[in-house]
């Protein structure tokens, strides 16, 4: 387990950055969150720095570099000497403009070289695969070229951010790094059972993401349906998925009710789990800080109610699950 980031956090939440990067565009498609105001957006950071949190987690492929340089603008006004960074890899464009897969060893080099310069950095904190297949080959991937970076100093680990929990499962059978970035939040717990279990999974430090089930633990949508705008990813998620969500979410209403409402006391959700090392929800603009910090300071949800969490949600949408 990469012990260093527990040493050296200063909060149990961190700071999500996808959002950075923009629309996102990716072959056509919108795989971020719209538009993004770089002034607001190096004031959240500011601010988040300001509250205590120290974890920052990006990619190079958050708006092809766009996110590594806002992080880099933000610490470059306000100085942080004791900042940790996770980065990925693996996203990069080809020569006909299309996005592909790449986890090669030559372009993890130029991948880590990239992030340094952007970031402005001469080490990362962590690195991660960005979402490599579920059916990812391990037994054949060799991490020398990851060993490599750490004797240089480029990086000081390294792990996968995983596409499912199953995908992450297999890492850990595997036993490749030492850092694993999982999806878990109220509606989807399957992280308890299938990796947190594990008889490995003391070797791991684990970073909780979408721990708000991409928004849709909100206030704002027990009453009324969303509407996301069209260069969101979110306008494109599939029917089925979007009722899920949305009727699940609304199950839990009673957390609206707990101090600082919906969101915080869904980030409170993840941050009760002991086996998260860090929970990194988005956040745009100062006032979505505050209000996730707030989560930190009331600390964890009572038995009670993580009982009825899962008493009302008992498990995920069965199309979501492996057919075999």
């Amino acid at each position: 387990m990469s012990v260093f980031i527990s040493e050296q956090l200063t909060s149990r939440l961190g700071f999500g950055t996808w959002q950075f990067g923009g629309p996102n565009n990716v072959n056509g498609n919108p795989t971020g969150w719209g538009d993004v105001n770089k002034i607001e957006a190096i004031r959240a950071v500011h601010i988040a720095l300001e509250l205590g949190v120290n974890f920052f987690d990006t990619a190079d492929s958050y708006g092809r570099g766009q996110s590594e340089k806002i992080l880099h603008d933000a610490f470059s006004q306000k100085p942080t000497p004791n900042k940790l960074i996770c980065t990925k890899f693996g996203n990069r464009q080809a020569v006909d403009g299309q996005s592909v897969q790449d986890y090669g060893a030559a372009y993890l080099t130029e991948a880590v070289d990239g992030s340094l310069r952007r970031l402005g950095l001469d080490t990362l904190d962590v690195l991660l695969l960005h979402s490599p297949p579920d059916s990812f080959d391990w037994s054949t991937y060799d991490p020398a070229p990851f060993d490599n970076l750490v004797r240089a100093g480029k990086i000081r680990s390294y792990g996968v951010s995983s596409r499912s929990v199953y995908g992450a499962k297999r890492v850990i059978e595997a036993g490749f790094g030492s850092v694993l970035e999982v999806i878990y939040n109220a509606l989807d717990r399957r992280a308890e059972e299938l990796l947190f279990t594990a008889p490995t999974a003391s070797q791991y430090f684990f970073i909780g993401r979408v721990p708000l089930a991409s928004g849709f633990l909100n206030s704002a949508y027990l009453a009324q349906d969303p509407v996301f705008p069209t260069d969101q990813y979110r306008h494109y998620l599939p029917e089925r998925d979007r009722n899920w969500l949305l009727e699940s979410a609304r199950k839990l209403a009673f957390l609206d009710e707990q101090p600082g409402g919906m969101a915080t006391s869904a980030l409170r959700f993840s941050l009760s789990n002991a086996s998260i090392g860090v929970v990194i929800p988005g956040m745009r603009n100062e006032q979505q800080v505050i209000s996730n910090c707030k989560a930190a300071v009331l600390g964890p949800l009572s038995s009670d109610l993580l009982t009825r969490i899962r008493l009302a949600v008992p498990d995920v949408a069965e199309h979501w699950k492996p057919k075999n």
